[in-house]
């Protein structure tokens, strides 16, 4: 049944994330062993137990966090607490003040702001292959903006050459008279990365993958200029910035570089530079839906996010919450410290297991994520991706496929690997008897 709904009713119908299926029947040892072991959404579970004793033992709501407080974008003293935070971590070269960002219900609020208040219906923002797929919905469902995709063949899309990928595909849309307005970038990158692991397996034009890595800062200035030579603002999506560790097998590999922490006057105009950040990835806590939107530049787009704040407008108990965390340095040191050393743990793990059974993958010191090539594992090479996410929905076990994120090769899968052991263990099983059926 249609159930009466308009057109547009029935298209954000068809939209529903899979992934809500999996939400609904999670696997627990005990309670729900049938359940599916969930090993392909973003999410960091392995400081959860970390932040509840914080936030049960810090908790102290007032009369202020049932009202509409200091207005639909963030309370002053949450304003002032991520300047505090981003100040000490992000190392910006003019400090941050409350003045120059707007908070938002999550970070997806913070990049739909920007997509309402730089774009127009039907613009055009320019983002490398693979990417985050939730961008497509966050730019396109309710702004109406189109991603324009750029492929990068065999070039390191971490490498200034990379530059020339961006330079080509913004010439041919102008040429076809597209309105591009800004380039997005997410540093680190998710789910993008380089540095591949082949066991045996020949795999062709692997360098073209990003994932878990962060661009070096010869490249981030080198993008900057571009957006100078061709009028476009740069929306910098940070949210993985405190979740960068340690590979051995990536010694040399780029640390975080914040945008904020350039001097933007000597590469670009200010105004047209945007960095967007939230404590979903770094802080695990995806159900507390705090992020940010940071221009020290341009007060009308914070203007802009301010006009449709009622949309974006997060829990004032959140919001409370939230500040308490940003400001209590002790804990946050210990926490970054030790997420970043449990991060190095896990991934090590998955990948151990990857290297044993033969699976090819792409190294990583950044994100949540192995970028793995599936197919290459399997006797069929000729399997389609819809032919692995069968097999791997059969065994239970939910693992997100590489054409989401419009990846540039078939039979590459996103495994999320920031979950205690007896979950990776499940979940990576679970995945072999899957590829091995």
């Amino acid at each position: 049944m249609e159930g009466n709904l308009s057109v547009r009713g029935k298209a954000f119908a068809a939209q529903k994330p899979t992934f809500l299926d999996v939400l609904s029947d999670l696997w627990a040892p005990e309670a729900n062993p049938d359940g599916i072991v969930n090993i392909g959404l973003a999410e960091n579970s392995l400081m959860h137990a970390e932040m509840e004793r914080f936030i049960n033992s810090h908790s102290q709501i007032d009369a202020h966090a049932l009202t509409y407080g200091d207005g639909f974008s963030g309370s002053h003293k949450l304003k002032e607490a991520v300047c505090h935070f981003l100040n000490s971590q992000f190392s910006p070269w003019t400090a941050l003040c409350p003045s120059h960002l707007a908070i938002t219900c999550g970070v997806s609020n913070a990049v739909e702001c920007c997509a309402w208040a730089l774009a127009d219906f039907g613009d055009y923002i320019l983002v490398g292959r693979p990417y985050f797929n939730a961008f497509k919905t966050t730019f396109g469902t309710r702004p109406g903006i189109e991603l324009l995709e750029v492929t990068f063949a065999t070039t390191d899309p971490f490498s200034l050459a990379a530059v020339q990928h961006y330079e080509k595909t913004y010439a041919e849309a102008k040429s076809k008279g597209f309105r591009v307005k800004a380039l997005l970038l997410c540093s680190p990158h998710n789910p993008l990365g380089v540095f591949p692991y082949l066991p045996h397996i020949k795999v062709d034009r692997l360098l073209r993958v990003l994932l878990g890595r962060c661009y070096p800062e010869n490249v981030l200035r080198e993008y900057m200029k571009f957006c100078t030579r061709n009028g476009l603002h740069l929306i910098c999506d940070e949210i993985y910035a405190m979740s960068v560790w340690e590979n051995p097998r990536l010694p040399d590999a780029p640390g975080f570089k914040s945008i904020l922490s350039l001097n933007v006057k000597d590469l670009m105009d200010p105004s047209m530079v945007h960095v967007v950040w939230g404590l979903s990835k770094d802080f695990g806590a995806t159900g507390l839906r705090i992020g940010c939107l940071v221009s020290q530049a341009n007060g009308p787009l914070l203007e802009a996010a301010d006009g449709i704040s009622l949309y974006n407008f997060p829990s004032s108990l959140a919001d409370q919450v939230a500040t308490t965390v940003l400001l209590d340095d002790k804990f946050t040191r210990v926490y970054i410290a030790t997420n970043r050393h449990r991060l190095a743990e896990s991934y090590r793990f998955a990948t151990d297991f990857l290297r044993f059974h033969h699976i090819p993958y792409v190294e990583s010191n950044a994100a949540f994520f192995v970028w793995m090539n599936l197919r290459a594992a399997l006797k069929d090479r000729a399997a389609t991706d819809k032919d692995i996410l069968a097999r791997l929905r059969k065994e239970k076990v939910y693992i997100a496929v590489g054409t989401a994120y419009a990846a540039e090769e078939v039979g590459w899968f996103r495994m999320v690997f920031a979950h205690p052991r007896n979950v990776l263990e499940e979940g990576l099983n679970r995945m072999l008897r899957a590829i091995q059926s």
